[in-house]
């Protein structure tokens, strides 16, 4: 373990000793400074408010671990290559010739131009140094002024210093004094025209420019979009921001402004003149729908048109789309005011049918103050095809190869409707023993298929438009898939059907209900389970030896070669008249227990689960970088489809069709918290708690549908299956628990361009909260004295920003292992020698 202490502390040495002998100021001029800090005092605090420093225009080097490390990457170009370049063949002219003469003229300008391209690379992912500017010293003092006059300081002082050393280095100090805030006094109203004017009246109580508020200009700016979105959702078809302005009169001494709102009539230009009228409420008198538009047949005559209710849709050929099905994705309406909301709301839901390239919204005004509403649809092909490969890697698989073709249709039932077939198939080179053998490299190997339909509304026999509106996105979706593995694990086939619900109440909660997920699981390969399990193998030819001491063993327990035959050595062991009950008490439980975990992990299974997700996702987009997330699932098998099954005489178990049906409850809830302002910096949390209580004809939850910690998304310094239940470490190849606890805490910042870098801890475990006796007491859940069975990970990763993707690498150390000796659980094997690399896609969470 020293020597791996001293490898680690050697090549952080070598990194710091590297990075402190680069000369900072190599690329800074004679009469320039590197700024290396700025510095914020306002009303003689130091400040820390990152929204102040967002108005530093000009900021030293990014710093990683306390090192300019981008700018010592930019300084390791040389800037003059071509010139030195040029001086060495002149210097030393024997050994240009001599390497043209023994490359070629060719090779030796490759080598010359591969040197010059290295030193590009370096200036292109590095950072050029900072330079201090004056002229943008007093940009950013004006700045900082400015923001603090938009905060209602409107006697704002500002100074600043620039500090010049000898070294070439610089620093920056800013000195703010901000007098007294100003607030708003009284508010009052010159709005031209009536209609707007009695509307503003209405919602007035709603206004975000209230006397007594502080006066912050971002009041203004959000009330003004208030304002406008009022409007624009009340008929006022031609309502412009630009009507909009604010007049403030500050009285001397008392730091308050009066605050006048003026609200202009419409600009209209013609015949070379500008004057204005008052706005005017419009109205929607109908609307067209042009199903299967597109540019190069926008002025050929439409051959079908059919009128529905205020609803005409167009087609060039027969029309395509059921038209009472396509409304659901509609929300402009016939006669009816002119709403901004309602059109982005179409615009979202036929966007959202993933049957549309191009979903256009225009209106067009008639007489008497109406509007026509043209929305133009223009279809994806209706059948598209795709093909995907990938490489996986997992302790299991150390190998994989795996492929899937898909074959989509849309507007399958003329209802916007998705079908998908697909089919996948992997070949693995895998670890476990079971699966060697064949010599062949590919030594595993699964195929699957699956088909779905997605239909965009709520499929059920009950009428549930009432509580879940055609606003919330509805869709059902049918999938039935099955799969066969053949050298993996104890080679399983699997028939899975499913039927869900999802819909969006608001633009942060999302609703999913699976009215039945059933999943059928057949072990082809049961009697290779001690080759895969070769953990239990080893205990009971251990066990074999204990007993052959006092009792002679049948010769048919073992094979031509020696070996202990496992099942017949179980068979004899549990034969309640051969007496090792009795003799060998230990032992005789160790096989039953060993027979139980046998019987549980090669039994067939009919897991018919019905349950509810809820989604809180408050992100604005996948840029955004300071959010909360929260999922609650629960779940049950069993319960619906129980009186379905009928009760065995042979296992006392409900079953269909022989297979018994599982029963438990299950609930996941996790929470993440991401903290930041951009992608270049970011904390991110989660945690994640999972419960599931098996009950009626189950002493166990599945094994598929079990709980397991490690790998590259979960407890990193683990490999997956490879830790608990608890503080057990019993060597079994797949660990696996009822309860799961993990939280991880990960800092993400950027180190170069596209590379960046995080730094992360993760902690968590599983145990078994049944009343099984297959696990001991280490491996069952204790209440709050379990805690200290939480395992600790910590490590550092790279991940590579490819826009579409993140490929991560993460190397997880182990940093407390709750089943080792109290005095060695802290650090006894946080080397690289025992540590995991992970390798994935995306982050981890």
């Amino acid at each position: 373990m020293k020597s791996n202490y001293i490898i680690l502390f050697a090549f952080f040495g070598f990194l710091l000793l590297s990075f402190s002998s680069c000369n900072a100021v190599k690329y800074v001029a004679d009469n320039e400074h590197l700024l290396i800090k700025n510095t914020i005092t306002v009303n003689n605090k130091k400040n820390v408010d990152n929204e102040v420093s967002d108005y530093l225009i000009q900021r030293p080097n990014r710093l990683v671990a306390g090192m300019p490390i981008a700018l010592h990457f930019y300084n390791w170009g040389n800037k003059d290559f071509l010139t030195d370049y040029e001086k060495w063949k002149d210097s030393f002219p024997g050994k240009e010739k001599f390497l043209t003469k023994t490359f070629s003229e060719k090779q030796a300008r490759g080598f010359r131009n591969a040197k010059y391209n290295i030193n590009q690379w370096f200036f292109k992912n590095g950072e050029a140094p900072v330079i201090l500017d004056s002229t943008k010293t007093k940009l950013t003092a004006q700045n900082l002024q400015q923001h603090f006059i938009n905060e209602g300081y409107f006697r704002t002082k500002i100074k600043f210093k620039e500090n010049r050393k000898n070294n070439k280095r610089a620093t920056v100090e800013y000195t703010i004094s901000t007098g007294k805030i100003f607030h708003l006094d009284t508010i009052s109203t010159n709005i031209k025209t009536p209609i707007l004017d009695s509307i503003f009246e209405t919602h007035k109580n709603k206004s975000l420019i209230q006397k007594g508020k502080i006066f912050k200009y971002s009041y203004f700016e959000e009330e003004a979009d208030r304002i406008t979105k009022l409007y624009r959702n009340s008929g006022i078809y031609h309502f412009s921001r630009n009507s909009i302005g604010f007049d403030a009169d500050s009285t001397a001494n008392s730091f308050k402004s009066n605050i006048l709102l003026n609200i202009d009539d419409r600009i209209i230009e013609a015949n070379d003149s500008i004057f204005r009228i008052p706005y005017a409420i419009k109205n929607v008198s109908k609307i067209e729908i042009y199903t299967d538009y597109s540019f190069n047949r926008k002025d050929e005559k439409y051959n079908t048109v059919l009128n529905r209710n205020g609803y005409t849709f167009y087609a060039h050929d027969s029309l395509k789309y059921n038209p009472k099905l396509l409304l659901n994705s509609v929300f402009i309406e016939p006669k009816s005011l002119y709403k901004d909301s309602n059109r982005d709301l179409t615009r979202k839901h036929l966007r959202g049918l993933q049957n549309f390239r191009l979903v256009d919204i225009q209106y067009q005004e008639i007489a008497n103050d109406s509007l026509v509403a043209k929305i133009y649809l223009t279809p994806y092909k209706k059948y598209s095809f795709a093909t995907n490969a990938e490489l996986t890697h997992s302790n299991v698989k150390q190998l994989g190869v795996s492929g899937k073709i898909s074959i989509l249709n849309r507007n399958t039932f003329k209802g916007s409707e998705i079908l998908r077939l697909s089919v996948q198939g992997s070949f693995f080179n895998t670890s476990r023993d079971a699966a060697l053998k064949d010599d062949s490299f590919f030594n595993a190997w699964e195929f699957g298929g699956d088909i779905s339909l997605e239909i965009p509304r709520i499929l059920f026999p009950l009428n549930t438009d009432k509580f879940i509106l055609k606003s919330m996105s509805p869709k059902t979706q049918f999938t039935l898939g099955t799969s066969y593995q053949k050298n993996i694990g104890l080679d399983k086939r699997k028939f899975t059907g499913i039927i869900d619900y999802n819909w969006q109440s608001s633009r942060t909660n999302k609703h999913k209900v699976e009215l039945i997920n059933a999943q059928y699981i057949s072990n082809l390969n049961k009697e290779s389970y001690f080759d895969i399990y070769s953990s239990e193998f080893n205990d009971l030819t251990a066990i074999s030896e204990v007993i052959a001491e006092t009792t002679t063993i049948p010769s048919n327990n073992y094979d031509i070669d020696g070996n202990l035959i496992p099942d017949n050595f179980i068979d004899f062991i549990t034969n309640s008249t051969n007496g090792i009950q009795t003799s060998n008490p230990v032992e005789y439980n160790s096989v039953q227990n060993i027979q139980k975990r046998k019987n549980i992990i090669t039994e067939d299974a009919l897991v018919p689960v019905f349950s509810y997700e809820f989604t809180y996702n408050n992100s604005l987009n996948y840029k955004d970088n300071d959010f909360t997330f929260f999922r609650a699932r629960i779940a049950n098998s069993g319960g619906i489809t129980s009186f379905l099954a009928k009760k065995s005489e042979n296992s006392g178990k409900r079953e269909i069709r022989g297979t018994p049906v599982a029963q438990y409850f299950k609930t996941d809830f996790e929470f993440k918290r991401f903290w930041g302002n951009s992608s270049d910096n970011a904390l991110a949390f989660r945690s994640l708690i999972g419960i599931a209580i098996p009950y009626g004809n189950s002493d166990d939850i599945p094994f598929s549908r079990s709980y397991f910690i490690g790998g590259a998304n979960d407890l990193r310094a683990w490999k997956i299956y490879d830790l608990g239940p608890g503080s057990i470490q019993n060597g079994l190849e797949y660990n696996v628990g009822s309860l799961k606890l993990l939280t991880s805490l990960e800092y993400r910042f950027k180190i170069i361009n596209s590379v960046k870098g995080a730094l992360f801890i993760d902690a968590g475990n599983i145990w078994d909260i049944t009343n099984t006796d297959l696990t001991e007491s280490e491996g069952k859940f204790h209440g709050f004295k379990s805690i200290k069975d939480i395992a600790v990970g910590s490590g550092f990763g790279v991940r590579y920003d490819f826009n579409f993707l993140v490929l991560r690498l993460d190397l997880g150390f182990k940093t407390y292992e709750p089943y080792l000796s109290n005095e060695n659980k802290w650090f006894n094997n946080f080397n690289f020698g025992h540590a995991v690399w992970n390798i994935g896609i995306n982050y981890p969470f």
